[in-house]
């Protein structure tokens, strides 16, 4: 009786050691996104009105993880009244205006894992893909659009944190966007942000 007992309390020691240590094979999180516009002068104004969703497929023998991330931001700021200059250089408009940026990045992504199956799993990683970009003015009863595709480069720091024995956790991120994507208007040839988020996700 007492091998029975020793030999049940190891096995439920050694189970909640797989638990809290255990390894992840998929991870699909969804996250809020903070976006801080750094280059153009489009618009500077800090988006909250983001989020990101994302899988990754972590590998069984190294703390890696590849995956894709699908993400979108609203950017809008209004302008108070100014001169604009259109491409041409022979025409510009007076007038005040409200400026929209709506932006969708697709990457496929890549993560390192620091103290891989701990409670808290530092990363640094990356994604490269593309961008949709929607850039528009709109001033008294007209407006100016630019839309497109570009290339995108996310470089990305930081943490997942799971409670011992759970299938969910939370995700910690800070990454930078470099973005191809053009605007006409105000000459400018790349869309710029640092991005931090904050989100759950699901594992098994």
């Amino acid at each position: 009786m007492k091998k029975l007992i020793i030999l049940g309390l190891v096995l439920t020691l050694g189970i909640g050691k797989t638990f809290a240590q255990g390894r992840i094979n998929n991870l699909f999180g969804l996250s809020w996104e903070i976006a801080i516009p750094t280059n153009n002068d489009f618009l500077d104004k800090t988006s909250f009105a983001g989020g990101k969703a994302e899988y990754r497929y972590f590998l069984k023998k190294a703390p890696v993880s590849f995956g894709l991330s699908v993400g979108w931001n609203s950017y809008e700021q209004y302008i108070p009244t100014q001169t604009v200059t259109y491409k041409d250089g022979n025409s510009a408009i007076t007038t005040d205006m409200d400026r929209v940026i709506y932006t969708v990045p697709i990457t496929a992504t890549a993560h390192y894992y620091f103290n891989y199956g701990k409670k808290v799993m530092p990363y640094v990683g990356v994604g490269i893909g593309t961008q949709y970009a929607e850039q528009t003015i709109y001033y008294n009863v007209f407006e100016d659009a630019q839309y497109g595709w570009g290339f995108n480069v996310r470089p990305e720091i930081g943490a997942l944190i799971r409670p011992t024995g759970a299938n969910w956790g939370i995700i910690l991120g800070a990454n930078y966007s470099f973005a191809t994507n053009k605007n006409d208007l105000f000459k400018t040839d790349n869309l710029k942000s640092f991005n931090f988020n904050i989100g759950l996700f699901l594992n098994n």
